[in-house]
């Protein structure tokens, strides 16, 4: 304000369309820990007990998440994201939230993370306490049987019937994410994990959205996956501060990856990574999720980076260690460009929201006053 110049203390990327400006898609965190034990997850219980010395999760007064989701619901439209399964500490939990939910009367579309499988009940009460409402799941695979090896107890059909139940109580869109470079997991086995989500989509419609991606770019030091790796048939391949920096610097991700498995070499995670990519880009354009323009970028960018992550394997091949950086260099501005989004267009991560989602005067309102002193009564 001071400077008459708002752009510049925006942190955000641009001013163009889907940036945080005109898409100011706001978290609110429920809790600090988690109940659940994910092999690969960097806030698993285990995890954040062996890091951070925390025992057990710490949830949130469901009557201040309530609160915040109401104040940012004055500056924006846009949607809300609340962080964490809200059915993590029990249904009376979730259920306060949504009570309070229910007598603000918001319309921004509101973003539930599901962990397990919800009842039928959490969805309708959803429904009754929220006008516009999305949620997302990660499954990482259709095999129950790689799931549970990295600790996650339920079936197929328990997805499918979250997904029909939510669907029925009126959510605007289901996402679901899948994984690849997990235990046990081969790409053949991805690959029928992506014939699944054809199937889904071909069942429930365009309001279910899969993705799938490898794990990347580090498997969090801390889950089981790193600390107990050759249990679950890992190698991880970075040790060291020294390492990681480098491997940040890395030109293409897979140089980035600290992990491949018994089951799948780094080479392969990521020749898997953008099979699995055009397979579901065609899927999802077969299903009518996107348009015949989004599909053809989307399989051209992924061939795109193919063909560059050949190229980056062969100047990593070079002795001529100032003739392989000068090549480099000059292949960075197209890797920064591709390798943003390369197996999805952006947007379809994106949940629906109005356009001029910010509400510039509320927002500048609240700034003040929360900038004034506290008067003494």
């Amino acid at each position: 304000l001071k400077y008459r110049d708002v752009k510049s203390m925006s942190p955000w990327k641009g001013w163009k369309s889907h940036e945080w400006l005109d898409y100011p898609i706001t978290p609110v965190i429920t809790c600090r820990g988690c109940v659940h034990n994910c092999t690969f997850c960097g806030g698993s219980r285990n995890a954040l007990a062996l890091y951070c010395n925390r025992k057990r999760p710490a949830f949130r007064d469901p009557h201040l998440i309530a609160q915040d989701i109401t104040k940012i619901a004055r500056f924006t439209r846009a949607p809300i994201f609340v962080i964490g399964d809200l059915l993590q500490p029990g249904t009376d939990y979730a259920y306060t939230i949504l009570e309070e939910l229910e007598r603000r009367k918001l319309t921004n579309h509101l973003v539930f993370e599901l962990f397990t499988p919800a009842p039928r009940e959490f969805f309708d009460r959803v429904a009754a306490s929220v006008e516009h409402f999305n949620f997302e799941i990660s499954p990482d695979s259709h095999d129950a049987r790689i799931r549970a090896a990295e600790g996650k107890h339920y079936t197929n059909e328990q997805i499918e019937q979250n997904l029909s139940w939510a669907l029925d109580a009126g959510c605007n869109k289901f996402d679901l994410f899948f994984m690849i470079g997990l235990p046990q997991q081969t790409c053949t086995s991805a690959m029928e994990t992506v014939e699944w989500c054809g199937q889904l989509m071909g069942t429930f419609g365009t309001r279910v959205v899969p993705f799938i991606l490898p794990y990347s770019p580090f498997i969090d030091p801390g889950c089981i996956a790193y600390e107990q790796s050759e249990q679950l048939g890992y190698k991880i391949l970075l040790t060291t501060f020294e390492e990681y920096r480098t491997a940040l610097l890395a030109p293409s991700w897979k140089y980035a990856l600290n992990y491949e498995t018994n089951w799948m070499t780094r080479d392969e995670i990521v020749a898997c990574a953008y099979r699995a990519g055009l397979r579901l880009n065609e899927l999802k354009h077969a299903c009518g999720l996107i348009a015949d323009e989004a599909f053809t970028e989307t399989k051209e960018r992924i061939h795109r980076a193919i063909e560059l992550t050949a190229t980056v394997d062969e100047l990593m091949a070079l002795d001529n260690h100032s003739l392989r950086q000068e090549r480099l260099r000059a292949l960075k501005p197209e890797f920064d460009a591709l390798f943003e989004s390369v197996t999805h267009e952006k947007v379809q991560l994106d949940w629906p929201a109005s356009k001029r989602s910010l509400r510039l005067l509320p927002l500048l309102a609240a700034a003040i006053r929360d900038s004034l002193p506290i008067r003494k009564r």
